[in-house]
């Protein structure tokens, strides 16, 4: 039994490819029926002008392969040019991949037709190698779709963050500015709309929510200097918390929050005071603060860059007391500015009535400060808020 030489079998191997490539054209309405059944080639994203000719270009350059290493390259540098396109135009990675890959099973099929009896070793010896050309062209193609879609997300991030800051900037004064952001992001630049503030850990919660929003609306973000923003608009079932628009998620961030605001013009406005608002959270919060719940805060704040310690001057005024006593007078303080009745103080300190209104005196005698006076309380509230 005559066993063929490599020689001979390469030669018989080349007489066989060069049959195949007469073959092309049944090939190529080969392949088209089985890529009509892909759904993602169903949508007519590509056209069938392209189609045929990517069809044609990519079973060429596969037959070369099969019989001129030298040919590679081109075949490669096809498939990165094609996975590039693919990505740009929504076709589906796995519908790419499984277009690709059938022209395997079409040059086989065409193979065996042509092929004879004393053809059977010479085929056994090269579907390796007919594979290993098909699979290196969809592994090409595959890698420069996903390097595409990459570079794809990047540009819409970046777009997006370009619409955003231009709100934030001069430019977001300008009707047209607006208008544009709400046309392409589908929200209404007269509604309401909530932001939030944070820097550090608070700003890594804040971004984190929004990565995880459910709809391209649902939240934005712009990062200005150290502070990051979060914004959204209102959507049916959104509550007010504490008077303040903002959704569930962000009602257990310890952060500055502002709003609702009316319309996209007044979000700049609105950011400036969540930005202050959040350089007030403490390590203890575990909720926003809002300008209804931080208003002592940003009063003691604001005072004290000027210099002004009311916390100090009290603390100065009731030097002279006790300790048990100032304990007594400062708990009565606190219980009577909560609630703002002398009854309500009284039951909650389990004293008569005249026990706390002896007390409230006496903190007078030494502050100055007549609680039942609210501009006077408004001066206790901010010292020991």
């Amino acid at each position: 039994m005559h066993t063929p030489s490599s020689e001979e079998s390469d030669r018989a191997w080349a007489d066989l490819v060069a049959r195949l490539r007469q073959q092309t054209g049944p090939m190529k309405v080969q392949f088209f029926t089985r890529l009509t059944s892909l759904p993602g080639y169903a949508q007519n994203l590509v056209s069938t002008e392209e189609l045929d000719t990517t069809a044609m270009g990519s079973l060429q350059l596969i037959l070369d392969c099969l019989d001129q290493p030298d040919s590679y390259p081109d075949l490669l540098r096809f498939g990165e040019d094609l996975g590039a396109r693919r990505a740009r135009q929504g076709v589906p990675a796995e519908a790419l991949i499984s277009a690709v890959r059938l022209d395997f099973p079409v040059i086989w099929a065409t193979l065996l037709q042509l092929s004879g009896p004393g053809d059977a070793s010479l085929l056994t010896t090269r579907v390796e190698d007919v594979w290993k050309v098909v699979d290196d062209y969809a592994a090409a193609a595959h890698s420069s779709y996903l390097a595409e879609r990459i570079s794809m997300a990047r540009e819409e991030a970046g777009v997006r963050q370009d619409f955003i800051a231009a709100l934030f900037g001069p430019e977001g004064q300008l009707p047209e500015t607006r208008s544009r952001f709400a046309a392409a992001f589908e929200v209404n630049p007269e509604g309401r709309f909530g932001i939030a503030a944070a820097q550090g850990k608070g700003a890594a919660a804040l971004r984190q929510l929004a990565s995880f929003s459910h709809r391209p609306a649902l939240a934005f973000v712009h990062q200005s200097g150290n502070y990051t923003y979060v914004f959204w608009p209102e959507t049916p079932g959104m509550k007010e918390t504490g008077a303040v628009l903002m959704p569930a998620a962000v009602a257990s961030l310890p952060c500055g929050v502002h709003g609702p605001v009316n319309g996209l013009a007044e979000l700049a406005s609105a950011a400036r005071i969540a930005a202050v608002l959040s350089e007030l959270v403490m390590a203890a919060d575990r909720k926003p603060i809002t300008v209804g719940s931080g208003w002592t805060r940003l009063t003691r704040h604001r005072m004290l860059e000027i210099g002004i310690d009311l916390r100090a001057a009290m603390d100065g005024q009731l030097a002279a007391c006790r300790p048990d006593e100032r304990a007594r007078l400062e708990e009565t303080v606190l219980c009577f500015l909560n609630s703002g009745s002398i009854t309500e103080t009284a039951e909650q300190l389990y004293c008569h009535r005249n026990t706390i209104l002896n007390r409230l005196k006496r903190f007078k005698d030494l502050t100055g400060i007549e609680l039942m006076k609210p501009v006077d309380a408004a001066r206790a509230v901010v010292a020991w808020g």
